[in-house]
């Protein structure tokens, strides 16, 4: 699990919830936000086995803007691979 994954939280309030890794913290811990709900202002921390990765979004430096823009299209993506 790297920054700028985007993963898929397992368990939590926000289970089934898109999020992209920002930090890491520690070997058990990561910082994840989304840009809406979890902004790069209070990023929520996660064990990493709460979490799993469904792709990379190739983000170096995230904002706000950016990982809203990243996560919307990882949906988008997601909707027309099931619709095929």
């Amino acid at each position: 699990m790297e920054i700028g994954d985007i993963v898929i939280s397992l368990a939590g309030h926000d289970t089934d919830k898109p999020f992209v890794v920002v930090a890491q913290v520690g070997t058990d811990f990561v910082l994840i936000a989304d840009g809406m709900s979890r902004s790069m202002e209070s990023p929520k921390l996660k064990r990493k086995k709460h979490l799993r990765v469904v792709a990379q979004s190739g983000i170096e430096n995230p904002t706000n803007a950016t990982l809203k823009k990243s996560i919307k299209q990882f949906i988008r993506d997601r909707r027309l691979y099931a619709e095929e």
